[in-house]
């Protein structure tokens, strides 16, 4: 998990976001496209900080990392139409990440799993009963449900509906993971990142379906760093 820090410089003046973050390579790291850009300006990649290996703000470890940015991507359809259309970006960073214990990536998949009515994980540092931001790194669980269930957000074909009760998605954690326990390898596989429907409790909830665009980011790493690749299942 990354704990991504913003600068945006817009025409009204520059502030300070934050987001979740997921580690695909040694120098890739996706997150939400409205994490990084803001309507269509991708922001700067000298004000992109991602701090990894991060649990408790207020009893640091002296394990965390911090990455700066080197590129970033985002899909030309989100740059067009905005946040319910391809709320995904990639993130080339300027230094190659050391895993270990603490630090590693997160797999992924080219093709959808069947997981609708299962459970899987959020996590994030988002606002908690809408009180500030959380100081240490949350987890809890949701439930992923046929489409149709988030007819009231207009999904497409890129997106995951979930429902969250009794926690939801908040501001903070946004380009976060959701994960499933994938019972045969042992290992959490990305199923996608929260994207929309933030902080509104009992109601579902949509986040962008890693899946949909395993093929965009496969290019990315293609142009950038070729050497190396993502977690998959054998």
């Amino acid at each position: 998990m990354v704990h991504l820090l913003v600068r945006f410089e817009t025409d009204q003046g520059s502030f300070d976001s934050t987001c979740g973050a997921s580690i695909v390579t040694p120098r890739h790291i996706i997150t939400a496209a409205h994490c990084v850009a803001a309507g269509e300006k991708v922001q700067r990649p000298e004000n992109i900080k991602m701090i990894l290996g991060k649990h408790d703000s207020t009893k640091p470890t002296g394990k965390e990392v911090t990455v700066n940015a080197e590129k970033v991507f985002v899909p030309k359809l989100y740059l067009e139409k905005g946040l319910a259309y391809h709320d995904f970006a990639v993130i080339f960073t300027k230094q190659t990440i050391e895993f270990n214990d603490i630090i590693g990536p997160i797999c992924i998949e080219p093709t959808e799993l069947p997981v609708t009515n299962r459970q899987a994980v959020i996590m994030g540092w988002g606002v908690t009963e809408e009180r500030g931001s959380s100081k240490y790194l949350r987890k809890g669980k949701v439930r992923v449900m046929d489409l149709n269930v988030c007819g009231d957000e207009n999904p497409n074909d890129w997106d995951v509906c979930t429902a969250t009760e009794p926690r939801s998605f908040c501001s903070g954690d946004s380009g976060g993971p959701i994960v499933w326990l994938d019972k045969e390898t042992n290992r959490y596989t990305q199923l996608s990142l929260v994207s929309r429907g933030l902080c509104i409790g009992k109601r579902p909830s949509i986040s962008t379906k890693i899946a949909y665009f395993y093929g965009y980011l496969q290019e990315v790493i293609k142009e950038t760093e070729p050497s190396v690749a993502t977690c998959h299942k054998v």
